[in-house]
């Protein structure tokens, strides 16, 4: 009980759990070009998500109560969510696919599902099942364009979100897609304008690859 003040209580069944993966610390090594982050430790992914192995609720951040309460503790105990575990030590993707179906029961905020959908498809990527990784990249699109009509934003945050749509149609090779998109940016602030021609200049090579922000871009992402 000595470190009791680390540990936090599962929202579902009060499970003690420790390690809330909004806590941790890591060094960047580098940054994609669709804000994916490597780090100098282990892969963010195997690390990001979190679950109770007493009632298996998945999430990033355990001291978020959800706010409908009984229907997720509803659907989390019920045999058609239970069944989707076959041992208490599930795989990445596991993790995720189930969180992201948390994220529905709860009525999550579209960019939540965005962050979902796009970091399931860096796993895809990571298993080099292209198809698979732009199914989840279209989703994370239109799930990005429904955040733009969900409140006003900063128009550096709706930059952003445009800029999220133009990266992730380039990625997916619907290049005039990601030149319309790009074009909401508000280059009058500095650092959206060096996002801009970044971004511009792979939409013209048609380069639909992965790369590297370059040194100087500053990242914005919240998906971290």
């Amino acid at each position: 009980m000595e470190n009791e003040e680390n540990n936090i209580l599962c929202p579902i069944c009060g499970n003690r759990i420790t390690n809330n993966p909004k806590d941790n610390v890591f060094q960047i090594e580098s940054i994609d070009s669709d804000f994916r982050i490597h780090t100098t430790q282990d892969d963010l992914l195997d690390d990001w998500l979190l679950i109770c192995h007493n009632c298996y609720y998945i999430d990033h951040d355990f001291s978020i109560v959800p706010d409908n309460l009984n229907e997720v503790k509803n659907y989390i105990e019920s045999t058609d969510y239970l069944t989707n575990f076959t041992d208490n030590n599930p795989t990445t993707y596991d993790l995720f696919e189930n969180y992201l179906k948390i994220l529905n029961v709860k009525e999550s905020s579209a960019f939540l599902l965005a962050d979902c959908n796009l970091r399931i498809a860096w796993l895809y990527d990571d298993n080099n099942l292209p198809d698979k990784a732009n199914e989840y990249r279209e989703n994370a699109i239109q799930y990005f364009g429904r955040t733009l009509l969900e409140s006003k934003k900063s128009n550096k945050n709706r930059s952003m979100l445009y800029y999220y749509i133009a990266e992730l149609s380039r990625r997916k090779g619907e290049f005039g897609r990601a030149k319309k998109a790009l074009k909401n940016l508000d280059k009058s602030i500095e650092e959206i304008s060096k996002l801009f021609e970044f971004q511009k200049k792979l939409i013209e090579d048609e380069n639909s690859s992965n790369v590297k922000l370059p040194k100087g871009v500053k990242s914005y992402e919240t998906l971290s």
